[in-house]
């Protein structure tokens, strides 16, 4: 996505033309996100996530005066909720701006370390977080014109809703399995088992679930990996494979001369007497 606004000299001259710039910048759709995370394509949803968590984050300062500035900032906190839910389910910090994750972290960072628990309370904050933030879902069925006064809107968002939640308890299990594997580099199943004080059959399932929750069919049709952790199985062995994001220093150059230039515009207003 374009930074247009990195410096204050490259900002709109008036408040039409970040209006103008915004609509052709940010032409992302929340919904779509949401949809993404709805269909288990989480990488590609914390990615567009983090694409107009960013826009908003350098330009909301030109929108103050726009009639549409209360509902930029509502969806705003919204897609952080979404967010965090994300990177919950997916760990993909590495596709996360550091100025995004640090407002994230400001946010939702103490509600996110409960959720990692993933007990009645955890379930609970999932269930906050979803229900503050998810779309509208609509039932594409027709209305029951024999029974006229029973109200259906709100079953679409239910059944939603309860999928929702039965794919999180479906990552309870995954979540101690990432936090073995995160400490190896090679491990016996017997030990794993033995660890997670399953028997050897249902921790191959339990592995196996979490290749298949891993995985995901992305825009193009391909099968893809969204694992932060992988593994391979060799002769009773577990062997982790674990992926090191490139380190991004041109964005932490660009951010401290940002920063700098501030710092010079500052110095100039002041007025030595």
């Amino acid at each position: 996505m374009p930074s247009n606004y990195e410096y204050d000299d490259a900002a709109p001259a008036n408040y039409d033309e970040a209006q103008r710039q915004g609509g052709q910048d940010a032409g992302y759709d929340p919904n779509f996100s949401s949809e993404e995370k709805c269909t288990s394509r989480y990488v590609d949803a914390v990615r567009e996530f983090n694409k107009i968590l960013l826009y908003i984050f350098k330009t909301k300062q030109y929108h103050q005066k726009s009639p549409q500035y209360e509902q930029i900032l509502k969806k705003n906190e919204q897609m952080y909720a979404l967010l965090a839910v994300c990177l919950l389910l997916c760990p993909q910090t590495k596709l996360v701006d550091e100025s995004v994750n640090s407002q994230l972290r400001e946010k939702y960072g103490e509600k996110m370390l409960r959720m990692q628990r993933y007990d009645d309370d955890a379930f609970g904050l999932y269930d906050e977080l979803f229900s503050y933030a998810c779309p509208k879902f609509i039932t594409p069925s027709a209305p029951s014109f024999e029974e006229p006064l029973v109200n259906y809107n709100q079953d679409a968002y239910r059944l939603q809703l309860k999928m929702f939640l039965y794919e999180v308890k479906q990552q309870q299990l995954l979540s101690g399995v990432r936090t073995f594997l995160k400490v190896y580099s090679s491990i016996s199943l017997a030990k794993l088992a033995n660890y997670m004080e399953v028997d050897e059959p249902t921790l191959r399932t339990i592995l196996l679930t979490y290749k298949h929750k891993t995985h995901s069919v992305d825009s193009d049709g391909k099968i893809i990996s969204n694992a932060d952790i992988d593994f391979y199985i060799n002769n009773d062995m577990i062997y982790v494979v674990e992926s090191k994001p490139a380190k991004r220093y041109g964005d932490f150059f660009l951010r401290q001369i940002a920063k700098l230039e501030g710092v010079i515009n500052d110095m100039d207003r002041v007025k030595l007497e």
